[in-house]
């Protein structure tokens, strides 16, 4: 066993050699990486299409704060099948694991339907709304409308994440972005529709993409995943390792967690603005700037799986460190030029639609976010290597601190500073990200390969 030490980072993994080392170089690396890339930027060219659709439909600055608060409802309700996209990375390895995983998606799907269609026709959506966020009483209903249209999405999203990601495991990735390209047809199609019939309001026709978009892409990926089954499932079947309910359970439970918290962020940060200085242009602006950062960040997401797939000795560790290195500078360059050249003012003036009145609250917020792709790359680095070691509590641990750090720095600002809310939340969002990436280096002390 040897120490390896990150560079400026100073990560300490204890490395021990495995009998059979794989040759990964970084060309291969970006071959594995680049299906998964594509897949990710998809799913974030998405939200930017949909607002720009409603921006372009009347009452638009009311329609992106609905849109705003729906989504991040609804993201939290799907936050326990997120991770299914590394649990069938890591786990899925023939018909036994496969089965266990299925059944227990089975469950999620109907327990999180039944949960949204609660919150949705009950008291409980504008007790959520209204009294824990604290949106204007006007944006009520709409987002109520919007939330009900969106009750396939969680279920959907769940089937699509585990079905992707035993393709992942099994080499497959070249078929992912087919899917998304699916799900992006359905979608755009979607939005064609509302925009020119204008029967639809711009919150209600945004949601209705998404969960038309999603259904579409669960069953495409189910039927690449049918075309590959029988094969892998006949060759791997007799010596996989079994997978206990216990055990799959004890891996799943933190990254369902983790999750949970993670897209917890969204509506506290919704609820930190509607608290914050000028609270209507910052909830309309936010969700804007987030599906913006969300393209680059989707690029330094998508390495996680490409860890948990190919990191299996030191080689292998140290070829994928330098991939991260790569990755991180390159997206972290490219945002930064976009926010401090004219291609800001092109993308959100002309692509997005926003007005000149929320132009001026876009500016200030990118220069404090070009750091976050640069920072989620190497969180996905030291999340994939935890998810190797199957110590998934620690994942957990590091970004419930995230959680806790955004929280007080979101409704603590705006007692000491008069800025805009969405300046807050940037400054918040970032801050919030390195306090988990310094904690998950220091968990990461300590681990074997």
């Amino acid at each position: 066993m040897r120490f390896l030490f990150f560079p400026f980072i100073q990560y300490p993994v204890i490395v021990m050699e495995m009998e059979k080392e794989r040759t990964l170089s970084t060309i291969k690396i970006f071959l594995f990486w680049f299906p998964l890339a594509l897949m990710w930027i998809m799913m974030a060219v998405e939200q930017p299409v949909i607002t720009a659709v409603i921006a372009r439909l009347p009452f638009s600055k009311e329609n992106l704060a609905v849109f705003g608060i729906t989504f991040s409802i609804a993201l939290l309700i799907e936050s326990p099948v997120i991770q299914m996209l590394s649990t069938g990375t890591a786990l899925v390895k023939g018909r036994q694991t496969y089965h266990r995983v299925l059944k227990f998606m089975h469950f999620l799907a109907i327990s999180l339907t039944l949960l949204h269609i609660l919150i949705a026709v009950t008291p409980l959506y504008s007790f959520i709304v209204g009294r824990i966020i604290g949106a204007p009483e006007d944006l009520l209903e709409p987002s109520r409308n919007a939330f009900l249209v969106m009750v396939p999405w969680a279920a959907s999203i769940g089937y699509r994440r585990l079905w992707q990601g035993v393709l992942i495991r099994f080499g497959k990735t070249e078929v992912i972005p087919i899917t998304m390209i699916i799900r992006l047809l359905v979608s755009a199609t979607v939005l064609m529709f509302g925009f020119f019939t204008k029967l639809l309001s711009g919150a209600v026709l945004g949601a209705l993409a998404l969960s038309a978009g999603v259904i579409a892409g669960a069953v495409a990926s189910y039927v690449f995943l049918n075309k590959i089954k029988k094969q892998f499932l006949t060759e791997t079947e007799n010596d996989e390792e079994k997978l206990s309910l216990k055990d799959f359970v004890s891996f799943y439970y933190p990254l369902a967690l983790t999750s949970f918290i993670m897209l917890l962020v969204r509506p506290i940060i919704t609820t930190g603005l509607a608290r914050a200085p000028e609270p209507l242009a910052s909830l309309a602006v936010w969700p804007v700037i987030h599906s913006f950062l969300f393209m680059f960040n989707s690029m330094a997401i998508s390495s996680q799986e490409v860890i948990i797939a190919l990191l299996h000795d030191r080689k292998s560790y140290y070829a994928l460190r330098k991939f991260i290195y790569l990755l991180s500078a390159i997206l972290g360059s490219l945002f930064l030029i976009v926010s401090l050249t004219l291609l800001s003012d092109v993308w959100f003036r002309n692509i997005v639609g926003l007005s000149e009145e929320l132009l001026e609250y876009v500016h200030t917020p990118l220069l404090i976010l070009f750091v976050v792709p640069v920072i989620v790359s190497f969180i996905s680095l030291f999340r994939g290597i935890q998810i190797v070691h199957k110590r998934t509590g620690n994942i957990s641990r590091a970004v419930a601190l995230n959680c806790i750090t955004l929280t007080i720095l979101v409704f603590t600002i705006p007692q000491l500073l008069a800025i805009p809310g969405v300046v807050i939340a940037s400054l918040s969002f970032v801050t919030a990200l390195l306090a988990e990436l310094t904690f998950l280096r220091w968990l990461g002390s300590g681990l074997e390969f």
